[in-house]
């Protein structure tokens, strides 16, 4: 099946698709996740992530928070407004349909001639400049949007035929959307402690000090994320009680911002925004 330019319509249309022609290709296959890439008519890829959803207690989570593809669905489509590079929402949609029971899915446009930065880090004595990818970072933070899981994986990297790389944001499924932006913020921490505890494993603290500074914070600013960097660690039970955390204040954000009933826009908080020169 060929994708339509719009994106696949149904998730019935995308199950039976998956694997099944001529230009597919499996990207992962797990139990609960299934991802793989499409043609599209107007000549691009799209990449479908196909999530099984659980019986009970996803359908009982459903009655307090959004499908898991459509929260990711209205995050991308946040950055993409304003402007923050990301991978190009298309669709989502869910249902049911033997064998995967219920299932959620994501459609987004593939990022042409680009690869994971985490993929060029397992590369020896690999040299990239990655002050842009925390301006980049700071960006996302200023257009109120938390990542969640902010890892190298989830970071593609394309190299243009001139000028420098270009990094895009991918896989938001624990992102959310606050009312403004989110700079300064426990949650913005907790994005650059995942992202830096990763970077540190490849490049000495001086290269990661410089980097963090590009995201805009000043010398003492830097110099305490480092020292709790030493100390991070993202592992279970830590990892999920940060994003029921994430989860709790995106909710009391939106509660507090329809209360006050305000305009809607995001509006900027925290540390001033960092340049893009």
């Amino acid at each position: 099946m060929t994708v339509p330019a719009g994106g696949i319509r149904s998730a019935e249309d995308a199950i039976g698709a998956a694997g099944a022609g001529p230009g597919q290709l499996l990207i992962k296959a797990e139990y609960r996740t299934v991802v793989w890439s499409e043609a599209l008519q107007d000549g691009g890829r799209a990449i479908v992530k196909l999530y099984r959803r659980r019986p009970f207690y996803d359908p009982l989570r459903r009655c307090f928070v959004q499908y898991r593809a459509e929260r990711e669905f209205a995050v991308l489509s946040h950055l993409a407004r304003n402007g923050v590079p990301c991978s190009e929402p298309l669709s989502w949609s869910h249902g049911r349909r033997a064998p995967h029971g219920l299932h959620e899915i994501l459609v987004t446009r593939e990022i042409a001639g680009s690869t994971s930065l985490d993929r060029l880090l397992q590369q020896p004595r690999v040299a990239i400049d990655l002050a842009p990818l925390l301006r980049l970072v700071r960006r996302m933070h200023d257009s109120g949007v938390s990542h969640g899981g902010l890892a190298p994986r989830n970071i593609m990297v394309a190299y243009p035929e001139h000028g420098q790389p270009a990094f895009h944001l991918i896989d938001m499924a624990y992102g959310h959307v606050f009312p403004r932006g989110i700079a300064g913020t426990r949650m913005a921490a907790f994005d650059l402690l995942d992202l830096m505890y990763q970077l540190r494993r490849h490049f000495p603290p001086e290269l990661c000090s410089s980097w963090i500074a590009g995201y805009g914070l000043d010398g003492s600013a830097v110099q305490k994320l480092m020292a709790r960097l030493a100390r991070y660690r993202p592992r279970r039970p830590w990892s999920h009680l940060r994003r029921g955390e994430t989860d709790l204040r995106a909710v009391m954000a939106r509660l507090r911002a329809s209360r006050n009933s305000r305009d809607g826009d995001n509006r900027a908080s925290g540390p001033p925004p960092a340049s893009d020169t």
